[in-house]
């Protein structure tokens, strides 16, 4: 089952636990960050999403042109996840995160997602639904860029993936509830369980996504707690 239920006191003070844990939205965002509304951040026409994928490409040195725009994909589901699994697992409202603004530094990074007042019931088929709401527009866009198709796993293999990443690191953290009866949840209402192993009993961490993330290519390698290439065999040979 989910966290227990608990007193406003108590979970306001779980959930600034959380934002001590994650990156997780502020309404009140740094200055030195520039706010713009997710569907802009999205624009192919627009400043924000090209630079942000260049971005990735020059920090992870990559010659490989997709591994730019799927980490792309890999940044907006994690600050995604962070923003709304929390409050799932905790039985609190959850942030609508098809209301979300993007956070974006002088280098074209996207930081962080500013939250607004709006929020819908714990329900894990609302949370997809307001998680589609989110991310399509950025994986049509994506695609228009160069990537995969907006259907690809490459990008929703994140989303999916990392919501086990979120709980794992609430479990390892010492949070109340069963974390992962949380993620199988969640997972159950993508529709896309395929992408997301769960294992309560792992020799690491029992959440593992089943697509790749691209940041092994870059030029110093190395791979994630929970990459999906953890038994490969060029890991195993390190």
């Amino acid at each position: 089952m989910r966290a227990p239920t608990c007193s406003d006191a108590v979970l306001r003070g779980r959930l600034r636990e959380c934002d001590r844990l994650l990156p997780r939205p502020s309404l009140a965002p740094p200055e030195t960050l520039t706010t713009v509304p997710w569907t802009e951040f999205c624009d192919t026409a627009g400043p924000w999403l090209p630079r942000c994928v260049e971005e990735w490409q020059e920090r992870g040195g990559f010659r490989h042109r997709r591994a730019g725009l799927v980490l792309v994909a890999f940044r907006a589901g994690w600050l995604a996840c962070c923003a709304s699994v929390p409050e799932y697992h905790f039985a609190a409202r959850v942030p609508a995160l098809s209301t979300l603004d993007a956070q974006i530094d002088e280098h074209g990074r996207l930081r962080a997602l500013t939250t607004t007042e709006v929020a819908v019931d714990p329900d894990a088929d609302r949370w997809w639904k307001e998680m589609r709401a989110f991310f399509t527009p950025l994986a049509e866009s994506l695609h228009a860029l160069g990537g995969p198709p907006a259907s690809s796993h490459e990008y929703w293999g994140n989303p999916v993936g990392l919501l086990g990443t979120v709980l794992w690191r609430l479990q390892r953290a010492g949070l109340p509830g069963d974390a992962v009866h949380s993620a199988t949840e969640l997972r159950e209402a993508t529709g896309l369980v395929k992408l997301l192993d769960l294992d309560r009993e792992p020799p690491g961490p029992w959440a593992r996504r089943r697509t790749c993330c691209q940041w092994w290519r870059r030029a110093d390698g190395g791979y994630c707690d929970e990459c999906v290439l953890w038994n490969s065999h060029s890991r195993r040979s390190e």
